[in-house]
């Protein structure tokens, strides 16, 4: 009984060393591509465009492909649930356009529109502003994650 416990952890432990190195090889080249990003020069494309150097593999003699974006904010106001507070929701659209660097067909287009944020209304000129700005940075944020794994997938389908 004890040899057939020795035998079975043995052949289990060669099993699953012999299926890893396959798996990670796969990730590896999923992550190995590089993205040369474009956007407007305005304060929060720029942060975008930081943000979105974080996710990607940023080289300048490796990139394949190029990424034309654009975040904007749209705001609007809306009452709060007892309708004596006005209240203004933030969203923000994030136009991109994927193209291979070397044959500038274009591989992928679109718009991705993120969830509205809430900012609350205050008597403070100055509390207003900064509430829309902190709100726009996590926008900007979380609509780079987004966009970075939207990119992820269709790489992943390309190779």
């Amino acid at each position: 009984m004890f040899t057939f416990k020795k035998f079975f952890f043995l052949s289990l432990i060669i099993l699953i060393s012999s299926c890893t190195p396959n798996n990670f090889e796969k990730i590896q080249n999923i992550k190995n591509f590089s993205i040369d990003v474009i956007t407007p020069n305005d304060r929060y494309n720029l942060y975008f465009k930081e943000n979105l150097k974080r996710y990607f593999n940023i080289s300048d003699n490796n990139s394949k492909y190029i990424l034309n974006t654009k975040i904007i904010f749209e705001s609007t106001k809306t009452l709060s649930v007892s309708g004596q507070n006005i209240l203004k929701s933030t969203k923000g659209k994030v136009d991109y356009q994927l193209t291979n660097k070397y044959t500038n067909v274009v591989v992928k287009s679109g718009s991705i529109m993120t969830f509205p944020a809430l900012s609350s209304s205050s008597n403070s000129l100055y509390t207003n502003e900064k509430s829309i700005e902190h709100i726009k940075e996590r926008l900007t944020k979380s609509s780079a994650k987004s966009l970075y794994n939207r990119i992820k997938i269709i790489i992943s389908r390309l190779n």
